[in-house]
């Protein structure tokens, strides 16, 4: 497999595994990957035999988030507009929704950091087993982001999703598997095997069934409030960079570069 692609693949006894290939930016969500990674999302259910999706990350995080160094605006600040965010918006939350209605089910196995949009990919994924080495978290909304793709509070409830969000806390494996963000914590060196062993076990049910029952619980959290509420937030996570901690945050990472701009955003204290 080429090192340039930002999406690895390969199918191997029924699964399809994907592999984002960014180790040198901890597998940031850049636009060209989000594109590749559904792309590859997609081919694999066509392909015969796949009755499972893995995704993982290369190196030592499964993702850092949105790559923010692609995330300016066209104005002399640097700060997105709301046009440019709603673009933005409207090129990478396909994947996610591409994910939610894969008709086999998708597996995220979480080898390190899982941060912002990369929490947002793995718990949208049907299942999500952790390395004890995985972190989740969304430290975003320190510099006034908000989530892009709205899964928390459908997955680890609203008290839990309140606290994280409100506070952009980052947890361990550990306290992740106490509050539902995944589904198990194994060792690290165990976790490709045990995604693994999640596919077989999935083989023993028959395709038409999964595929049905992925649906049916889908309409669960689609009565729930599921759809309208990952795309009103990708709307206000536009709006988000308006506000004086937002425009801030763009203006040092314009001058300074995302490295100061992230020091600014986790150390200092917000109105």
């Amino acid at each position: 497999m080429s090192d340039d692609r930002l999406v690895e693949y390969e199918i191997t006894d029924g699964a399809a595994i994907l592999r984002l290939n960014r180790p040198e930016k901890k597998n940031a969500l850049s636009e060209a990957l989000v594109v590749e990674l559904a792309d590859a999302v997609e081919a694999a259910e066509e392909a015969d035999g796949v009755r499972a999706v893995v995704i993982t990350g290369n190196g030592d995080a499964f993702s850092s988030g949105y790559d923010l160094s692609e995330s300016g605006g066209t104005n002399e600040e640097g700060v997105p507009t709301v046009e440019d965010g709603l673009e933005r918006q409207q090129r990478i939350l396909p994947l996610f929704t591409t994910i939610h209605e894969l008709t086999v089910p998708v597996i995220a196995a979480v080898n390190g950091a899982a941060l912002a949009g990369g929490s947002d990919l793995a718990l949208t994924c049907d299942l999500t087993i952790g390395s004890d080495r995985a972190t989740f978290g969304y430290p975003g909304v320190r510099m006034g982001g908000l989530s892009l793709s709205l899964i928390y509070p459908f997955v680890i409830g609203i008290k839990h999703a309140r606290e994280l969000m409100y506070t952009g806390k980052t947890i361990d494996a550990e306290e992740a598997e106490r509050i539902g963000m995944v589904n198990r914590t194994v060792p690290h060196d165990e976790l490709m095997d045990e995604a693994l062993a999640e596919v077989e076990a999935i083989k023993k049910t028959p395709g038409a069934t999964v595929q049905i029952t992925k649906h049916m619980l889908n309409d669960v959290v689609e009565t729930q409030g599921y759809r309208p509420a990952v795309r009103n937030s990708g709307y206000l996570a536009t709006l988000s960079h308006q506000t004086g901690p937002g425009r801030k945050f763009f203006e040092i990472r314009e001058e300074e570069g995302v490295g100061a701009a992230i020091k600014w955003m986790n150390e200092t204290e917000k109105p």
